[in-house]
C-alpha cells in the first residue's frame, strides 16, 4: 500500500516539478536570457521547490504513513486512539520546513479515515439531522471567514499555541477549515448524485481521479 501511494502521489509530483522546471528553462533560453540569472538552479533548490510547492502531497503522504504506523502498532485502532493521535501530532512544537503543514493536515486525514469506516449510528444521525447540520456548518464557515486574519493562516501561526491569542487563531483555523471542508464535501456529493450517471463525469471522478494527481496538478 505504501508503494501504491508513492506511485499515486510522489511520482506525479516529481514528474510535474521536473516538467515545470524544464519549461521555465526552455522559456528563458528562448527569450535569450541566461537561465542561471532567472532560475534558482541547483539540486538543493529543486528539492526545496519540490517539497515546498507541493507540500499538500507530502502532507497527505506523511499522514498516510503515520496512520499505517498507528495501525501496525495498535492493530485495529479505536476512534479515541485516532483522535488522541491527531491532537498529539497537532501539538508537536516543530516548525522546520513543511512540518507545520503536515501537522495541520493530519487531523483532517484522521477525520476522513474515521468517516470512511462503516458506522450505522453516525450515518443515521447525519441523515436525520442533515439540514440542521448543514445550516450550522455554513454558519460556522461564514463566521470564521469574517473573523479570519493574516495570523489565522497556517503559514503564519505554524499551529503553535503559546498564549490566548495564538490559541484563538489556531482554533479558528482548524474549526473554519473543518466546517468549510464539510460544506464542500456535501456539495460535491450532491453534485455527484445528480451528475454521476454522466460518462464524462464518471471518467474524470473515478478513472482519472483515483489513478493519478496529474489532473489536479495541472
Amino acid at each position: 500500500s505504501v508503494g501504491e501511494r508513492v506511485m499515486q502521489l510522489l511520482v506525479p509530483a516529481l514528474f510535474w516539478c521536473m516538467f515545470m522546471e524544464t519549461a521555465k528553462f526552455a522559456a528563458f533560453k528562448f527569450a535569450g536570457a541566461s537561465p542561471s540569472d532567472n532560475l534558482t538552479g541547483g539540486l538543493p533548490d529543486f528539492v526545496n521547490d519540490l517539497i515546498g510547492s507541493y507540500w499538500f502531497i507530502w502532507a497527505a503522504f506523511a499522514s498516510f504513513l503515520a496512520m499505517k504506523l498507528l495501525l501496525a502498532v495498535c492493530g485495529r485502532v479505536s476512534t479515541w486512539i485516532i483522535c488522541i493521535s491527531a491532537i498529539l501530532v497537532a501539538l508537536v512544537p516543530v516548525t522546520s520546513s513543511i512540518v507545520p503543514l503536515v501537522r495541520y493536515t493530519y487531523p483532517f486525514f484522521c477525520l476522513g479515515f474515521l468517516f470512511a469506516q462503516p458506522s450505522e449510528w453516525r450515518a443515521r444521525i447525519i441523515s436525520r439531522h442533515r439540514p440542521l447540520l448543514m445550516f450550522s456548518l455554513v454558519a460556522i464557515s461564514c463566521a470564521c471567514f469574517l473573523s479570519w486574519s493574516k495570523e489565522t493562516y497556517v503559514y503564519i501561526n505554524l499551529v503553535l499555541v503559546h498564549d490566548a491569542a495564538s490559541a484563538k487563531q489556531v482554533l479558528l483555523m482548524l474549526l473554519g477549515s473543518a466546517a468549510a471542508s464539510a460544506v464542500v464535501m456535501e456539495s460535491v456529493l450532491k453534485f455527484w448524485s445528480f451528475c454521476g450517471a454522466n460518462r464524462l463525469v464518471r471518467l474524470i471522478a473515478v478513472e482519472l481521479g483515483q489513478s493519478t494527481l496529474l489532473l489536479y496538478l495541472v
